[in-house]
């Protein structure tokens, strides 16, 4: 009996045992699985603070991406702005004539912007203008071939010219550029394009003509001035330069004078044209120092060859020729100012056998004559003569429209004087003479003062003196018996 409630309590007892272990075992596997969770959840806890930190950076970077974006979208836009602007710009700065774009505009006859005294006004052109190349040119309404023509321009035409503006592109002539142009018709100002192709445009020198003036009277009134005095030779055939008739500047040895440098008078540095103005810087052994207005360097040249008589003390009265531009301004200096008194129409020298380009250069107005007279070219025979001459180099003189006589049974007739000429201030023509319309020659005739006058032979402004530049620019000619 005792044994078995012994038995049964040892079983109570096991029984127990067990179970307290087991409890003891869930407690300890639930700290255990408490901790793994807790550790999983610092772990998780953490994975997610790292996760938020990443979208917080993805955040900060979009922003700025965003932030960079719209910065370069309003400095694009800023840029696009100030784009349109300048466009808006350069399209108010483009100037129109109509809906054409100008390209020039020219200079118009407004004598209220120029000191004038005006004393020959005859032939009143603008100081722009065009001559007309083709035989017969069209003037349209508009500058397109498509536009009405309003007149046709015959060759050797002068026209009024107010602009230059781009039209329709003629691929024949690979121009877009027309002249506008215009003229009166029964009192009314008409307006006309015509391609610039198949015109010159020319023009008056009167704009930055006055520095060249106010140099040239500088010069001469502080200086003691004299001119090259060898027509026809007369003071003796200058030696050969180099062993030549011509030196490296074009300039021919029959009335001219040989120039030297320093105390060396046996090698001959260039020639001089008659007529050429000069200061005297020097005596020395019969020889003067020279220095030259119209081109550069010192020279030493024998005094037989430079003339002081009717030289200039005083500038007061210039002609200007314009070889490039076919025409020539008058000036006069009163009141302290340099005064336009003429413009007019001019044809200058054409190279060839027997005529010569009209040098360039500043000469002295050496002489005057009511009238010369010419011969056929490469006879002794006279053909004609030309009114109202004045002499600045050599044989070649400012004068009115050439005459050509008639012969009949051997018996010469003068068919009487011409005015003008429909070639007059188109391309150069004549034999190295400046011809002008007969009325303006007999203007200049009776203006100028020789000891007073300048003629001035230019073809660009600034005017560039003749230096080793210029050398071989005039063209080598043969000597012709005279020249008109």
């Amino acid at each position: 009996m005792n044994r078995n409630y012994l038995t049964y309590g040892l079983v109570v007892l096991l029984i127990g045992l067990l179970i307290y272990g087991s409890w003891e075992f869930i407690k300890v596997e639930d700290v255990n699985s408490r901790k793994i969770e807790n550790r999983m959840e610092e772990k998780m806890g953490n994975k997610s603070e790292n996760q938020k930190g990443r979208e917080k950076s993805e955040k900060v970077k979009a922003y700025k991406d965003k932030t960079v974006k719209l910065k370069d979208y309003k400095e694009n836009i800023k840029d696009e702005e100030e784009l349109n602007k300048e466009v808006i710009n350069r399209e108010k700065a483009v100037k129109k004539d109509g809906k054409y774009e100008i390209v020039e505009t020219f200079n118009t006859r407004d004598l209220s912007e120029i000191p004038t005294n005006m004393k020959y006004e005859r032939y009143t052109i603008d100081f722009s203008y065009v001559v007309t190349l083709g035989e017969v040119v069209n003037i349209r309404k508009e500058p397109r071939l498509e536009s009405p023509i309003l007149r046709k321009s015959k060759r050797n035409e002068k026209i009024n010219l107010s602009k230059s503006v781009k039209g329709q592109y003629i691929e024949k002539f690979d121009s877009d550029i027309w002249y506008k142009v215009y003229w009166e018709d029964k009192g009314e100002v008409m307006y006309g394009y015509m391609l610039n192709k198949l015109s010159q445009a020319r023009s008056f020198k009167v704009d930055g003509i006055e520095e060249l003036l106010n140099e040239l009277k500088t010069e001469i009134d502080g200086n003691r001035t004299a001119y090259i005095s060898n027509y026809k030779n007369r003071s003796g055939v200058a030696p050969l330069y180099k062993g030549k008739s011509v030196d490296d500047y074009g300039i021919r040895r029959y009335q001219a004078a040989p120039a030297y440098m320093g105390s060396n008078y046996k090698s001959v540095v260039r020639y001089i044209p008659d007529g050429t103005l000069l200061s005297v810087l020097e005596e020395k052994d019969n020889f003067f120092k020279v220095k030259g207005l119209s081109f550069e360097g010192q020279y030493w040249i024998p005094q037989k060859y430079v003339s002081i008589k009717n030289s200039i003390e005083e500038l007061k009265k210039v002609v200007v020729v314009d070889r490039k531009n076919q025409n020539e301004t008058v000036f006069e200096y009163s009141d302290n100012k340099w005064r336009l008194v003429s413009y007019g129409l001019s044809t200058t020298g054409r190279k060839g056998r027997y005529r010569r380009e009209t040098p360039l250069g500043y000469y002295m107005a050496i002489e005057k004559k009511p009238s010369f007279l010419y011969y056929k070219d490469g006879t002794k025979k006279i053909a004609g003569y030309a009114p109202y001459a004045m002499r600045f180099t050599g044989g070649i003189y400012i004068h009115g429209i050439p005459t050509n006589f008639r012969y009949v049974e051997g018996k010469r007739i003068n068919p009487g004087s011409s005015e003008t000429s429909s070639t007059i201030g188109t391309v150069p023509l004549s034999h190295g003479c400046v011809r002008n319309n007969t009325s303006h020659a007999k203007f200049l005739y009776e203006w100028i003062d020789i000891g007073k006058s300048a003629i001035l032979v230019i073809d660009e402004l600034p005017y560039r003196k003749l230096s080793s530049s210029f050398k071989n620019r005039n063209t080598k000619a043969k000597t012709s018996i005279r020249k008109w």
